[in-house]
């Protein structure tokens, strides 16, 4: 059976410390507790498109390890397909500091994210309804929103503040993608000239570049925010898949974030359609 979405990019294994406060340099903050769940940007949407009811694929990589043994099989009992995902080298670790407050920031290795457009399965993608094409290097993103375009497939491309850390060239992958999403500090950093753009503003909802609208976000008792971007993401393209309008999934896509940020753990805080439904 054909993928609706394919979503490219990152598995990982998320070691979480809950603390009071960040630690400054040369001190040592205490963790109330530390866990572990699985994650990774293009794994947690895939499973949250999943949870909606829509056929998901992953292009991604894991390691010939436990923990990669471990994200296999939590993502085939989620109900994504897994067949085009290359086992190789070690699976990709991040570590999650979250503060009572709040506060977050996440520390990621790469050694196991997608490099070269190689790694791209250009027939299952091209079977496709649309592609999410989450954490991957810049040669990755644009073989995938190219042959996106070509095929006549929805893109949807998100981008990260480390894509500038790197002094990348992203112009290019940006203007060809159908839709391009990113937070506020990211859009900060970015040329302007494109209207493609979905800026995400965590509680206080998003803003569509190309219509000038702002949808407001939902109240809730937030615990961890980590993983509510994907959330974002997997309710907005669904939405979108199903037919609905660009503010209607930008409105399903708030909901799902906000219900994300009520449960700690990236992958495991995807909500399911009655949860999103129970807040609009």
């Amino acid at each position: 059976m054909n993928n609706d979405v394919m979503c490219i990019g990152s598995a990982a294994v998320d070691s979480v410390f809950l603390l009071k406060e960040f630690p400054s340099p040369d001190e040592i903050s205490l963790a109330y507790w530390c866990k572990q769940f699985c994650g990774g940007s293009s794994a947690n949407v895939a499973v949250g498109l999943s949870r909606l009811g829509l056929y998901t694929g992953l292009v991604s990589k894991v390691g010939r390890d436990p923990e990669g043994v471990h994200l296999l099989n939590r993502l085939i009992s989620e109900g994504v397909d897994i067949r085009t995902v290359i086992i190789s080298g070690k699976t990709a670790k991040t570590v999650v500091l979250l503060t009572e407050k709040g506060e977050k920031a996440i520390i990621a290795d790469t050694d196991c994210v997608l490099k070269t457009e190689e790694e791209l399965p250009q027939a299952s993608i091209s079977k496709s309804k649309a592609l999410y094409i989450g954490d991957c290097f810049l040669p990755v993103a644009e073989k995938a929103v190219d042959t996106a375009r070509e095929m006549d497939i929805k893109s949807f491309l998100r981008v990260r503040n480390v894509h500038f850390s790197f002094d990348l060239n992203v112009e290019d992958v940006i203007s060809n993608a159908d839709f391009v999403i990113m937070n506020e500090r990211t859009y900060s950093m970015i040329d302007k000239r494109n209207e493609n753009f979905i800026i995400t503003k965590g509680k206080k909802g998003c803003y569509y570049v190309k219509e000038d609208v702002t949808v407001e976000g939902f109240p809730v008792e937030s615990v961890d925010t980590t993983g509510a971007g994907d959330a974002f993401c997997a309710g907005f393209i669904y939405k979108i898949l199903r037919g609905g309008s660009v503010k209607e999934a930008l409105h399903f896509g708030n909901a799902a974030g906000a219900v994300s940020t009520t449960k700690y753990g990236a992958m495991d805080s995807m909500p399911s359609k009655r949860e999103i439904e129970s807040l609009l």
